[in-house]
């Protein structure tokens, strides 16, 4: 992504989806095995280093009261998982997409991603309607929704070819 001029904490809006697989990863590896993956991957190692760093820099604001959205509440359980799931789909259709572009055969790929890309519209369309017949602000909306079409733009940019 830095090759392509993404730096930064602007990674982290690129990789939403793949954050709970990250802690899943810091959950259950050994320090052993963290750091075997660091050495084999460095890119791993770059985006754990700066998820940690955005994570403490998060849980600064939130203790000294200056989060921006500090006073928004957690999601519903049934909420955060169906939006943990919507996430990884885009990951993974994202990661479809690049890999079909960085082959050169992209139309080699086209019916696939098609079809995962019409999956993952329809499971936003859900994960919508369960946000707009719930209790959730619309402050916590607008910010989730702000984070699946800066997504969606990216997979219909990608899925251009």
């Amino acid at each position: 992504m830095e090759a392509q001029g993404v730096k930064g904490p602007a990674i982290a809006d690129h990789m939403f989806g793949y954050m709970a697989g990250l802690q899943r990863i810091y959950d259950t590896a050994s320090d052993e095995t963290l750091i075997d993956l660091s050495r084999r991957y460095p890119g791993f190692h770059h985006y754990a280093s700066l998820m940690e760093a955005l994570s403490e820099k998060n849980q600064a604001m939130m203790e000294a009261g200056t989060h921006p959205h500090g006073d928004l509440p957690v999601l519903p359980e049934p909420i955060k998982l169906s939006l943990e799931k919507l996430l990884a789909s885009a990951a993974e259709l994202e990661r479809g997409y690049q890999s079909a572009v960085d082959s050169g055969r992209f139309a080699d790929h086209i019916n696939e991603l098609t079809g995962l890309k019409h999956r993952w519209a329809g499971n936003l369309q859900s994960v919508v309607r369960l946000f707009q017949s719930s209790d959730v602000p619309l402050r916590s909306q607008a910010l989730v929704q702000q984070v699946l079409k800066t997504m969606a733009e990216r997979i219909n940019r990608l899925g251009q070819g």
